[in-house]
């Protein structure tokens, strides 16, 4: 299956949380929204995902990384406390972790070119805003955290001091 995907490499702007996205569709072919929700809006992001897609991510420095989680707290948006980028966002159903990227932190590609469509997700209820991302989003994430430590199907957790996941 791998050899049909497309290879699309991101990061944060200094590189301490990269991503790759193997994507079933080539960059001039992703389907790109830009959420109408304040934050979405107020750091312009612009999100893709495919639920036949597969994202492999590294967090290198857990201590700059801010998980910011708002409206109903079901999707940790990754914000690099370094260089302010969120290249990332995951949301954990039912043991599974879902994920969808910021376009704007892939490399080598300009999104001011591409396709955008506008969506307003406010008028959806909690249970339907889950469904739709067990549906929509990427279900094969795998995050690596420093040391060693892999995360499938968990939300990490950050302290100051180290990080670890949910037990």
């Amino acid at each position: 299956m791998m050899d049909q995907l497309h290879k699309l490499d991101g990061r944060c702007h200094c590189g301490n949380i990269r991503y790759r996205y193997y994507s079933p569709v080539t960059t001039e072919d992703l389907t790109i929204r830009a959420c109408r929700c304040s934050y979405c809006t107020k750091i312009g992001g612009r999100y893709t995902s495919d639920p036949q897609g597969i994202l492999v991510a590294e967090v290198f420095d857990c201590e700059a990384i801010h998980l910011y989680r708002f409206a109903t707290g079901t999707a940790n948006f990754y914000v690099c406390g370094r260089c302010g980028m969120a290249p990332f966002v995951t949301c954990l159903l039912d043991d599974i972790m879902y994920a969808l990227v910021n376009v704007n932190t892939l490399n080598d590609f300009c999104p001011i070119r591409a396709q955008i469509a506008y969506a307003d997700f406010s008028h959806e209820d909690r249970e339907t805003r889950l469904s739709r991302r067990r549906t929509k989003w990427i279900g094969n994430v795998t995050l690596t955290l420093p040391h060693g430590e892999t995360m499938l199907g968990e939300e990490p957790v950050y302290s100051h001091e180290t990080c670890h996941s949910l037990e």
